[in-house]
């Protein structure tokens, strides 16, 4: 078999995989491209744009790229650098002199730090769609650590690097991305912010429920989300799959684009692609450049490949790049239904292909819900707490949850968390506890606080009256956290967020301030407003939230 035949093998054995997960487990529509660093190799579409409309996704259907953006905004950081008009190791208060951060430290925030996600900032403020403001409200938020300490994933970080570039070119972040990237890599259907003048092109974003506030099962068919504009260094790119892969190859090819000029010189090239930091959690064993996150382990074969992923309401984006191999692949999918898994896969195709070898097949993994047998009986029994109880039992290779009169099923999310339809218990995901032999003992939803028989720790806990005043929910206008949920369970004050997946400790720091997660964490939680005994607003990292509950 030639080449050029197991290439196009390749591609047919993609195809045929995504033709039939579109729709069922990666939403409504995607857009597929595969490259090689001297030529695309396939572009593909598949699926609607739009759900209720039925319009179906092309070549030239624009998606959102969430996260991916950061690779764009830090291209424009580097090319302003080769121009001898931005210092990395400079503080952003010689581009912006009126950026301000709380910080009991000496070291000032640089450009560097930005880019690096080590600059100790909150994650977002979410209910603010422009820079602008965003960066102005960092002075009500607090640094979590030392600058260049450590790794803390900052979306407004980049949203700061968008202001610095609109204040050195003295643009709007579209046009300043159109021409420091855009316009040199051929990029033509690409911009830089989400404009309602984009509306018809844009495929539509969608989600499993019309609820903001709490995960929900898996619908056969997803809702559209709402529309909304934004400018945002950190994620408010909208391309296509085709003008993605332009700038992947530059990547691929170490700085050159498609014409074969130097869009990155050889410096530039391996600034932006050496390890800086290193990540944690879901990408822990991964590095992260300049905007990208770069991947050499066994799984890769000890090849560098560039990463890159993106959210944004109702869309993920997601890219890998072997910068050995010279191959790469782009996904696009209208839903929050993640690629991850299929992307990794199509790259390893690839690149059997490539080399001559045996195409890995497709192994359908079981979803986050599936159980062993074993696995499942671990959760099997009765959960109780002072005037509620309810069983959960085996069932149709899987568990259910049984409460008064009626039955559901539970559908594992990960680990000992679960979701159900129940209408007793539909309204935040349950989670297990385990003993320290890794028994499962108790059961947690929100405040609630079940045990079972085989529970031998304290029943109760003391807990200060004031913490009352914060217990609620509380909601506000923003693209992804427009909820919060504050509770008391087990002597602790906690905080949910995220659409429900997760939950954070709250420290109390004196005034009616908490700190949210572990001692380096910059997230603060302000409580005030108080009437009747209750607080009307929490103030969570630089975004108002108030009461309706």
């Amino acid at each position: 078999m030639t080449h050029s035949q197991a290439i196009h093998e390749a591609v047919d054995q993609i195809d045929r995989l995504m033709k039939h997960r579109v729709g069922t487990t990666l939403g409504p529509g995607l857009s597929l491209a595969l490259t090689t660093k001297d030529e695309p190799v396939a572009v593909r579409s598949y699926g609607v744009a739009n759900a209720d409309s039925g319009e179906p996704v092309t070549d030239r259907t624009l998606f959102q790229i969430g996260s991916i953006t950061k690779h764009f905004t830090a291209a424009a950081c580097m090319r302003l650098h080769e121009r001898g008009k931005i210092a990395f190791d400079a503080p952003v208060t010689d581009y912006l002199p009126w950026f301000e951060v709380k910080s009991r430290f000496k070291t000032p925030v640089t450009i560097h730090h930005l880019l690096t996600h080590t600059a100790g900032l909150v994650m977002m403020i979410d209910s603010y769609p422009w820079s602008l403001w965003q960066t102005w409200l960092l002075r009500d938020t607090e640094l979590g650590f030392e600058p260049g300490a450590r790794h803390s994933y900052s979306n407004v970080g980049y949203n700061v690097l968008q202001c610095v570039i609109q204040k050195i070119t003295g643009q709007s972040f579209d046009d300043a991305l159109r021409e420091l990237v855009f316009a040199p890599l051929g990029m033509q259907e690409s911009y830089g912010e989400i404009q309602n003048g984009l509306h018809d092109r844009l495929a539509k974003g969608h989600k499993y429920s019309a609820h903001d506030d709490r995960p929900v099962p898996r619908p056969n068919k997803q809702t559209v989300v709402n529309w909304f504009e934004m400018s945002a260094g950190c994620a408010s790119v909208v391309t296509t799959s085709t003008d993605l892969a332009r700038f992947l190859r530059m990547l691929l090819r170490g700085g050159r684009a498609d014409d074969g000029s130097s869009f990155l010189s050889a410096e530039s090239f391996k600034t932006m692609t050496q390890p800086h930091a290193k990540m944690e959690g879901f990408f822990e064993g991964t590095t992260q450049g300049y905007g990208l996150l770069i991947e050499r382990s066994e799984v890769t074969g000890g090849h560098p490949r560039v990463i890159g992923g993106g959210e944004n309401l109702g869309f993920e984006a997601t890219m890998y790049g072997d910068l050995d191999a010279g191959l790469g692949v782009i996904v696009f999918n209208n839903s929050f239904d993640v690629p991850w898994t299929e992307t990794r896969w199509m790259l390893d195709t690839l690149l059997a292909a490539s080399a001559g070898a045996r195409l890995p097949e497709w192994t359908e993994k079981p979803g986050g819900s599936a159980l062993s047998a074993e696995e499942a009986a671990a959760f099997v029994g009765s959960y109780r707490r002072e005037g509620r109880s309810f069983n959960v039992e085996a069932a149709d290779g899987g568990l259910c949850i049984k409460a008064g009169r009626k039955t559901a099923a539970l559908e594992r999310i990960w680990g000992d968390w679960f979701l159900t339809t129940h209408p007793a218990f539909d309204h935040a995901a349950l989670t297990f506890g385990r003993d320290e032999e890794g028994h499962v003992v108790e059961a947690f939803q929100l405040g609630d606080w079940y045990r079972n028989g085989a529970y031998r720790g304290p029943e109760t806990y003391e807990t200060p009256q004031e913490w009352n005043t914060y217990v609620g929910r509380y909601r506000t206008f923003g693209v992804f956290l427009n909820s919060l949920k504050v509770f008391v369970r087990k002597g602790r004050l906690l905080v949910q967020s995220y659409g429900g997946y997760g939950e954070s400790p709250l420290t109390d720091l004196g005034g009616g301030v908490f700190r949210a997660g572990d001692e380096s964490s910059p997230e603060r939680v302000r409580f005030d407003c108080i009437a009747d005994g209750r607080a009307l607003r929490c103030r969570a990292s630089g975004s108002d939230y108030y009461r309706v509950e």
